[in-house]
């Protein structure tokens, strides 16, 4: 989303899926978990440089879940995003 020439409103949704489950990192069989967030930038020189920050909330569901909760982890986390895009 342009919300002007230089401020830029992203959106981001990602979601991580495994055909074997690995219980040694964590990661069961299925849909693992999904990922959204949002991200404000500000084009600094001819939007080949960046900065933007944001925020994402990630999910994990069935048995990725299930071992997260096991290890005494949440299936649920909010996370601070910092950083720049850089274009050349």
């Amino acid at each position: 989303l342009l919300i002007t020439n230089y401020w830029i409103l992203s959106a981001t949704f990602e979601s991580l899926l495994a055909l074997s489950e690995d219980t040694e990192i964590g990661v069961g069989k299925g849909l693992n978990s999904t990922e959204v967030g949002l991200r404000l930038s500000y084009d600094v020189i001819d939007r080949s440089f960046s900065p933007y920050v944001g925020v994402v909330h990630e999910r994990k569901y069935g048995d990725t879940a299930d071992l997260a909760r096991d290890s005494g982890g949440s299936t649920e986390n909010w996370f601070a995003v910092l950083g720049a895009r850089l274009s050349f």
